[in-house]
């Protein structure tokens, strides 16, 4: 099996829990953790991916991530990034993100596993690894190997544009949680039913016929934010163009 991981979580994690230490301690600790991760999964290969700069999403929409924009940088966060790109071969997604290079590179068959515990990559099917959580050493979620059906991966995204994301300041529809949007779903089966019960909901109540097309354009929007690529430089808009 070829692990592919997505390694910004590692780089800031580590960065972020020596960010008061020298440089040394927090590349030890970016060692260890993937150290442990591999250790966990056990794969016979592995590819490691960063994201290295720009990021396409900003030109569909240029608030995608704004609300970090006054967060501060973990001091050590570049030398963990350039740690892994010098030092395990890291490859750096230029244009795109980390995550999007483990939806490119995903086989169907059992014979890749995404490694990473950001939950938009759950959208993708396949083999999955989540290392576990550990919160002020407390193990608040152990690792796990998930698979993840066709199926399962087209209603994780679109409980995601229903819901939208805050940690990446994508704006989904009001009053629409993760409960909310499973019950809108439930008996939706196809991508294309999820796809209409969506659009729906964002073209729902009194809405003024000048803000109809908006609201259309906000929806494939937010697709084409949240969709992790399958293959390079295909958003959601030009994949369903494609298909359809």
């Amino acid at each position: 099996m070829h692990a592919l991981v997505d390694s910004d979580t590692i780089v800031f994690a580590s960065a972020v829990s020596a960010n008061k230490s020298p440089e040394w301690v927090a590349l030890s600790r970016c060692k260890t953790m993937l150290e442990n991760i591999l250790e966990a999964v056990k794969p016979s290969t592995f590819t490691l991916y960063v994201s290295a700069g720009n990021n396409f999403r900003k030109e569909i929409d240029p608030s995608y991530k704004a609300n970090r924009k006054d967060m501060p940088v973990p001091v050590h966060r570049q030398a963990c990034h350039d740690y892994l790109m010098s030092e395990w071969g890291a490859i750096g997604c230029i244009d795109y993100e980390a995550d999007d290079a483990c939806g490119v590179h995903q086989c169907y068959d059992g014979t890749t596993v995404i490694v990473g515990i950001d939950k938009d990559l759950l959208q993708i099917p396949g083999v999955h690894y989540q290392w576990p959580i550990i919160r002020k050493g407390v193990v608040v979620r152990a690792g796990r190997f998930l698979e993840i059906s066709e199926e399962e991966g087209f209603r994780n995204f679109f409980t995601q544009v229903l819901t939208g994301d805050v940690s990446d300041n994508i704006k989904g529809m009001d009053g629409i949680g993760p409960k909310r949007a499973s019950k809108l779903l439930a008996e939706c089966k196809t991508e294309e039913e999820m796809y209409n019960v969506c659009l729906s909901q964002y073209l729902e109540g009194e809405i003024a016929e000048d803000d109809i097309e908006f609201e259309e354009q906000r929806f494939q929007r937010n697709c084409d934010l949240l969709w992790i690529w399958r293959e390079l430089g295909v958003t959601y808009s030009i994949r369903k163009e494609l298909r359809y």
